[in-house]
């Protein structure tokens, strides 16, 4: 009797002492607040600015959020480099990359910022509207997944001070 009582009470403690999980991803951050996203672009990205914008605010804001002075500025510049010709000798690959800098703003200043890179690559071909798709797909695909990652790691920083929206 004693050994199942002992046993009890050390699984309890070990349950107790063991359930510290705590989500990296929350919006517990700016929940109340709505997030102004300002998007800047060198050339003519307009679409992908567009869809960055939008996918970040989806992200932070919702329709219950307050007004307030939180402000997260995004440049964004976009290059296109050949890699070299196909074995079969018809297509060429390409590189697309995307720079980011970003940084966010409160009251007070400046609460964090950061700069990300992230490319992909597609095949160049003869048929012009071939690579347009190409190439408009690959751009909408990097900005999408910048977004999330500009998103995760705005909501997993850990700020120094209390934020003053």
């Amino acid at each position: 009797m004693k050994k199942i009582y002992t046993l009890i009470i050390l699984s309890v403690l070990f349950f107790q002492a063991s359930c510290s999980y705590k989500p990296l991803y929350t919006k517990k951050n700016f929940d109340p607040y709505k997030i102004n996203v300002i998007v800047k672009s060198k050339g003519k990205y307009s679409n992908n600015v567009i869809l960055m914008k939008n996918i970040i605010e989806k992200r932070f804001n919702n329709p219950k959020s307050k007004p307030s002075n939180l402000k997260l500025i995004i440049s964004l510049n976009m290059k296109v480099n050949n890699l070299g010709v196909n074995k079969e000798l018809n297509t060429f690959g390409k590189k697309v990359t995307i720079l980011v800098n970003y940084i966010m703003y409160d009251k007070e200043g400046a609460l964090t910022k950061g700069n990300l890179e992230n490319s992909t690559t597609f095949n160049f071909s003869s048929n012009d509207y071939g690579n347009l798709t190409s190439l408009e797909d690959a751009y909408s695909k990097l900005v999408k997944d910048t977004s999330e990652t500009i998103a995760n790691l705005i909501l997993a920083e850990y700020f120094n001070r209390k934020l003053a929206p």
